[in-house]
C-alpha cells in the first residue's frame, strides 16, 4: 500500500561492523514480515549496541524493506537513567517520514517511542504480556515494586489512548488494561483485537503422543533469555530433586541462555542433582528447539507473570503435556488441574510422579493440548493480524 510503520518493542539490536543489524531472540528479519502484507515498508526502532564479530547463532534483522532506527543502548534502571536524556534526544525525530506506528507492549524503549510521536499519527499497540502479576508480588523489593507500578500504570494510559489494541489473550489482559474501543465502544477511530504473536509454520506441528508405562519422565522448560528468576528455572530444579527424592527418575532440560545461566547450574549443583539437570544455553533455530521437545516427555513452567507464553504453545503443537501456573492468558489454554503457584515445586513435584503413575491421563493432556494449538497455526493468526492492520492503515 506504499506506507511505513514505525515498530518499536524491546528488541536488543546488535550491529556489526559492516553496517547489519542482527539478534539474539525471536525479532528477526522473517518476524517482521508479518506486518508487510498490509505496509510496504518497516522502520524498527530498539535499542542498539555495536559488536566486533557475529555469533553463528544470532539472526539477521535488517533486509528488504525493513530498515532500523538505532536508540542508545542501556539495560536495566539505572543505564536507562543515566542515558536517558541521550535518549530523549535521540527521538525527537523517530517517526519522521512514517505514516503509521505500532507499540509492543508493556516495554520502557517503546512507550519512550510512544510519548515522542507526532500528534496526527495513528497509533496502535500490541499488548504481549500481563504486568499486574508483577503488581501483585508480595516477595519484590520497594524499587521493584515502584517500577512494577509505573510499568502498569504506563500500560493503562497506553491502551486508553492509541486508535488500536491487539492483545494476545483473548480476555485475561484486557480486563485489567481496557481499550478506548472496549470503553466507549468500537469504531473507526478506535478498535481492539486478540491473537498470539507467535509464529508456528505447519512444520511446528507433529501430532498427539501415546504414553504407556514409564519408567523414566523427561522435563523441558525453555527460557530464551535468563535475565531473572521469573520463568521458574529454580522451581524446576527443586521440583526434580523431590521427586528423585520420592523414587522416580526424573531428569529435566533447560532450554535457552542468560546472564543467571551460571547461577541457575550452581543451583542444581548445590540441590544435588546437576547430573541429572541439562542446560542447552542458545539454540540458534526453532528447529533445534522442537528437536529438543520431542526428545522431552511433559513441559513445565513455573512462571511468575506472562502475556500467552510460546514456550507453552510450541509444546503443545509436538503433543506435550503442560504444567505451569494461573498468571497471564496461561488459563485460556492449560485447564485449572495443571496450573499451580509458581513457587510450588512440592505441588509440581506432586503432579508430575501421578502422572507418571498414570499415563492415560497424560494421553488425554497431549490430545488436547495438541488439538488446542492448531488454532494458533501461523495462517490462522496471520488472517486476523491482517484485519488489525488494515484498520490502522486505513486511519492513515
Amino acid at each position: 500500500m506504499g506506507n511505513k510503520l514505525l515498530v518499536a518493542c524491546d528488541v536488543h539490536l546488535l550491529k556489526a561492523p559492516d553496517g547489519s543489524y542482527w539478534c539474539d531472540a525471536i525479532y528477526k528479519y522473517t518476524f517482521w514480515k508479518r506486518y508487510m502484507d498490509v505496509f510496504q515498508s518497516i522502520r524498527v526502532a530498539g535499542r542498539c549496541k555495536e559488536v566486533k564479530t557475529i555469533d553463528p547463532k544470532w539472526h539477521r534483522v535488517d533486509g528488504p524493506r525493513v530498515e532500523i532506527f538505532e536508540i542508545p543502548f542501556y539495560q536495566g534502571p539505572k543505564q536507562l537513567l543515566f542515558k536517558y536524556m541521550q535518549i530523549q534526544k535521540c527521538l525527537k525525530n523517530v517517526d519522521e517520514g512514517c505514516d503509521a506506528a505500532l507499540m509492543r507492549m508493556p516495554s520502557q524503549t517503546a512507550y519512550m517511542v510512544f510519548k515522542h510521536l507526532s500528534k496526527k499519527i495513528p497509533k496502535a499497540g500490541e499488548i504481549v504480556y500481563d504486568p499486574s502479576d508483577d503488581v501483585k508480588r508480595k516477595d519484590q523489593s520497594f524499587i521493584m515494586s515502584i517500577l512494577n507500578h509505573r510499568i502498569s500504570n504506563q500500560l493503562k494510559q497506553f491502551c486508553r489512548t492509541v486508535n488500536g489494541v491487539s492483545y494476545v489473550t483473548e480476555y485475561s489482559i484486557q480486563k485489567n488494561y481496557p481499550s478506548v474501543a472496549a470503553l466507549k465502544g468500537e469504531s473507526k477511530e478506535y478498535f481492539e483485537s486478540n491473537y498470539s504473536t507467535i509464529t508456528l509454520s505447519d512444520d511446528a506441528f507433529t501430532s498427539s503422543r501415546i504414553y504407556n508405562n514409564m519408567s523414566h519422565m523427561k522435563i523441558a522448560l525453555s527460557s530464551v533469555a535468563m535475565e531473572s528468576d521469573r520463568k521458574g528455572e529454580k522451581i524446576l530444579i527443586r521440583a526434580v530433586k523431590i521427586a528423585r527424592q520420592k523414587g522416580f527418575d526424573i531428569t529435566a532440560v533447560i532450554i535457552g541462555d542468560g546472564s543467571k545461566r551460571g547461577e541457575f547450574e550452581k543451583f542444581a549443583k548445590d540441590e544435588g542433582v546437576d547430573e541429572f539437570i541439562t542446560f542447552t544455553g542458545l539454540l540458534p533455530s526453532s528447529d533445534e528447539v522442537r528437536e529438543q521437545l520431542l526428545k522431552s516427555d511433559i513441559y513445565m513452567f513455573p512462571t511468575q507473570a506472562e502475556g500467552l507464553p510460546r514456550g507453552i504453545l510450541e509444546a503443545m503443537a509436538v503433543g506435550m503435556p503442560v504444567l505451569s501456573t494461573p498468571v497471564g492468558g496461561i488459563p485460556e489454554i492449560i485447564e485449572k488441574d495443571y496450573l499451580f503457584s509458581p513457587f510450588d515445586a512440592e505441588a509440581f513435584a506432586n503432579k508430575i510422579c501421578y502422572l507418571m503413575e498414570n499415563p492415560d491421563e497424560l494421553n488425554i493432556m497431549s490430545k488436547k493440548n495438541f488439538e488446542k494449538s492448531k488454532s494458533f497455526a501461523n495462517t490462522v493468526l496471520q488472517k486476523k493480524r491482517n484485519e488489525f492492520y488494515i484498520k490502522l492503515c486505513k486511519l492513515i
